[in-house]
């Protein structure tokens, strides 16, 4: 037993370095809902800071997140974020069909490169991010998350 105590002790003082240490991707090319592709960089410049929502039409409870999506859509409008939900890890098609009639904006990432980009570790996720592409939080899924966040600022 006390063998293993400095090993597991050395375990997780190696896997916090990795984890300090990790650096973003860069900042990727995504697919807008028409079909163009758009730098993030771009689409920031044109939107400013945002509230985005990484999800999934894969997810357990996609049909129901989507009204949630839309009152986080609300709060974020509410304390003058732009709002975009980003689509991953599924064919462009699977996001088509959930969001295309929901009258929410998203964007399209194929492979999950946000998720390296922004280092988000779950799905779905909240961030609101700055205007120069700088992660300023990290939420729950939820409109009061966003509300009480803006209230702190």
């Amino acid at each position: 037993m006390r063998i293993f105590a400095p090993l597991a002790a050395l375990c997780l003082i190696a896997a916090v370095s990795f984890v300090s240490f990790a650096q973003p991707a860069p900042p990727p090319t995504l697919v807008q809902a028409d079909g163009t592709h758009v730098e993030w960089k771009e689409w920031l410049t044109e939107h400013g800071a945002t509230a985005i929502v990484i999800w999934g039409s894969w997810l357990p409870e996609d049909q129901r997140d989507i009204k949630r999506l839309a009152e986080i859509r609300k709060a974020a409008n509410g304390t003058g974020l732009s709002f975009v939900v980003i689509a991953i890890q599924e064919p462009i098609e699977a996001s088509r069909e959930v969001l295309d009639s929901s009258d929410l904006p998203w964007l399209h990432d194929r492979h999950g490169a946000m998720l390296k980009h922004l280092l988000i570790y779950q799905v779905p996720a909240l961030a609101v991010i700055d205007s120069d592409g700088t992660v300023q939080d990290r939420l729950e899924v939820d409109p009061g998350a966003l509300t009480r966040w803006s209230g702190s600022k």
